[in-house]
C-alpha cells in the first residue's frame, strides 16, 4: 500500500468558489468519513470538513442520500 494522500478540502472549495460564476452551483457527492474504513477516510467528508466547506459559500446545504453514508452537498456562490 502507498502513502495516504490528504486533500486540503478547504483549499479545493476556495478554488471552486473563485472559479464559479455569480450564482453558480457546485454539487459534490461524497461518502461520510465516519462510515468509511480507515484507509478510505481521507477521500470522505468529516463534520469539520462540511462546516468549513459550506461556510465558504453564500448559500448551500447537504442531504443524506442513503443511510450507509452517502451525502450530497450543494453550494451556491
Amino acid at each position: 500500500m502507498g502513502e495516504e494522500v490528504k486533500t486540503d478540502k478547504a483549499a479545493v472549495a476556495r478554488r471552486v468558489r473563485r472559479l464559479l460564476v455569480p450564482g453558480g452551483v457546485w454539487v459534490v457527492t461524497t461518502p461520510l468519513a465516519q462510515r468509511q474504513s480507515a484507509g478510505h477516510r481521507s477521500i470522505a467528508v468529516t463534520a469539520e470538513d462540511l462546516a468549513v466547506v459550506t461556510g465558504l459559500f453564500g448559500r448551500g446545504g447537504w442531504y443524506d442520500l442513503e443511510q450507509q453514508g452517502l451525502r450530497c452537498i450543494i453550494m451556491r456562490s
